[in-house]
């Protein structure tokens, strides 16, 4: 389990349906500001992966393993 602060993290409010393909919906994250690139979150049928700005290897994590984490944080 991750311990500390949390680096970034995004909320969304989705009033309808949407259909995941295998390619995702790709999500562009931006700073507080708007100035800086942070980063590029892909959210698909797989789960979630994230590539770091200006980094070609992206973290994955799976649905069952987002469950996971969300059960054990309450």
């Amino acid at each position: 389990m991750a311990t500390g602060r949390a680096r970034r993290w995004a909320t969304a409010d989705v009033l309808e349906p949407v259909e995941l393909g295998r390619a995702g919906i790709q999500v562009v994250l931006w700073d507080k500001w708007g100035r800086k690139r942070v980063g590029t979150a892909i959210i698909s049928v797989g789960g979630i992966r994230w590539f770091p700005y200006k980094y070609k290897i992206p973290y994955r994590i799976g649905w069952d393993r987002l469950t996971e984490l969300l059960e054990d944080n309450g």
